[in-house]
């Protein structure tokens, strides 16, 4: 085994878990930074962007009974029209074979540290590649609370201006 550099077990187990979770912290980061995109800064203060769309109201005048029309202007925050981008682990499945090539007692806690090298399934040999059978289910995940709220009273701010 000369070239072959033994891992702690722990070593082995918890990097792929790191990963998931590095990889959790950058789809945040990613939904923070699609949100915050959204947003104009005006007065050190984070505003929506809006979109305004302008059309024609048509309403019967109660005085004249006759039919009238009034422009509109509907201003919608963007955030609200799009889907978050918001993407959660739902399952990780970490499978793979490892062959513990030392012990290594430790005196002070009475245990042993075992040091271990990715082994192959498909013989008995020992597979320097390190393979990993890795198996990762991603799901759009329900939205944060406070983002959903956020939405929710942007929702719900919508301003009509009409002419008069």
């Amino acid at each position: 085994m000369a070239g072959n550099i033994a891992l702690l077990l722990e070593q082995i187990i918890a990097s792929p878990l790191k990963a998931v979770i590095d990889a959790q912290e950058e789809s945040a980061r990613a939904t923070m930074e699609f949100i915050a995109g959204m947003m104009d800064r005006k007065n050190g203060k984070l505003v929506p962007r809006s979109m305004e769309v302008s059309y024609s109201q048509a309403y019967v005048d109660a005085d004249s009974g006759d039919l009238r029309e009034e422009k509109q202007t509907l201003s919608v925050p963007l955030v609200t029209l799009v889907p978050v981008p918001y993407i959660s682990v739902d399952e990780v499945e970490i499978d793979f074979d490892a062959k513990i090539v030392a012990a290594k007692p430790k005196k002070e806690i009475k245990a042993v540290s075992l040091y271990a090298v990715y082994a192959s399934r498909s013989t008995s040999s020992l597979d320097l590649s390190g393979e990993m059978h890795v198996k990762i289910k991603a799901k759009r995940a329900d939205i944060p609370e406070g983002v959903a709220k956020l939405i929710t009273t942007l929702s719900n701010s919508l301003s009509i201006a009409g002419d008069e």
